[in-house]
């Protein structure tokens, strides 16, 4: 703050008919005030001008500039072959990843549904499953601290609210059963 006092100082003592008033009051104007394009004309003249007020000036046109853009992001234009090319390559990728299928009944509608989620989501990440029925969203894991405080997983969950979870393997794959029972994949029957 002490740079820019003097900058005015020097610039009201170039132009002693600036009254005081409005230098002090162009000093005490917050950083949001500067870094947007000012509609109402300047109070210094254009013949007062400093290396400081040019790269000022600059960088104030470039980010309005920037702000205002109506230009992508990207360079790459959107195109209907390349996008079903992407949707092929990533529905493979998630056919060979490994990952656990749950199926789970969502307490405030009762609705039970079935869902797909990656093992490294489950066990790294943070994974939200949403109620086909209800749209609530549901957290099964919690690695990246969002919700929780500390990492946290479904059996943590549970635990917490003194329900348990009880793990079982099928085919090689261990499975979770909240109520005990085995659901073959696929289908809605129940074997045990």
């Amino acid at each position: 703050m002490r740079p820019a006092l003097s900058l005015f100082h020097g610039l009201r003592a170039a132009q002693p008919s600036l009254p005081r008033a409005a230098i002090s009051r162009s000093t005490s104007r917050s950083l949001s005030q500067l870094t947007y394009r000012s509609t109402r004309p300047s109070l210094v003249p254009a013949s007062v001008t400093s290396p400081l007020t040019i790269q000022h000036t600059r960088f104030l046109s470039s980010t309005t500039i920037r702000q205002n853009s109506s230009k992508p992001l990207t360079d790459q234009d959107a195109s209907a072959a390349r996008d079903a090319e992407n949707e092929e390559q990533n529905r493979k990728r998630r056919e060979e990843e490994p990952a656990y299928q749950i199926v789970f009944t969502c307490k405030p509608c009762g609705e039970r549904s079935s869902h797909r989620m990656s093992k490294h989501g489950y066990h790294k990440g943070t994974v939200l499953i949403r109620c086909p029925s209800c749209q609530n969203r549901h957290v099964i894991s919690d690695h990246l601290n969002i919700f929780f405080d500390q990492k946290t997983t479904l059996e943590d969950i549970l635990a917490e609210r003194g329900s348990k979870l009880t793990r079982g393997y099928v085919d090689g794959d261990m499975e979770f059963w909240d109520d005990g029972v085995a659901h073959k994949r696929g289908s809605g029957s129940e074997s045990s």
